[in-house]
């Protein structure tokens, strides 16, 4: 009797287990894409430090680490409607920057305010936008509120969105 017993008690540990792992494996989700059966899901921490590494990178105007973080056909898409491709473009735009803020007499640098990391919902006919991992990231200087999306793939920035308001 007292095998039956643990036998039972064996059995509802084991199938209470396999339902609490059943749960951790849904996809937890929200938001949608449109047009399909996509959703939004947190990314990993891998994509907020691969931000980090080039946000540090930006502002020390390390343009060997942008090189090596920076795909050579990234798309970017700066604020002011400027398009470039690849670290080269993005080295140009760091430069132009830091050399604007000095004519101005601005102290070159910006808060990072928050990131975070998205990636879309495993499909079976992916789109551009549908590969790797997606963080947003706001920050502020003296003058400037600026937005920016950074999408990673394989360890390398693919895809670049920046949009900027006047703080005043």
């Amino acid at each position: 009797m007292k095998k039956i017993f643990l036998l039972i008690g064996l059995l509802l540990t084991i199938g209470c287990f396999n339902l609490n792992q059943q749960s951790d494996d849904i996809i937890k989700s929200n938001g949608f894409i449109m047009d399909t059966e996509q959703k939004i899901m947190l990314a990993s921490e891998d994509a907020v430090n691969l931000f980090k590494a080039i946000d540090k990178a930006w502002l020390d105007r390390d343009y060997n680490k942008i090189k090596s973080l920076v795909a050579k056909d990234a798309t970017l898409r700066f604020a002011n409607g400027e398009k470039g491709e690849g670290p080269d473009d993005l080295i140009n735009l760091i430069e132009k920057e830091y050399q604007e803020n000095l004519e101005n007499g601005v102290e070159w640098g910006w808060n990072t305010e928050y990131a975070f990391a998205v990636k879309n919902s495993p499909t079976d006919d992916p789109k551009p936008g549908d590969i790797g991992e997606w963080v947003l990231a706001e920050f502020t200087n003296e003058k400037l509120n600026i937005i920016e999306w950074y999408q990673f793939n394989d360890g390398k920035l693919i895809n670049w969105y920046q949009f900027n308001a006047p703080l005043e």
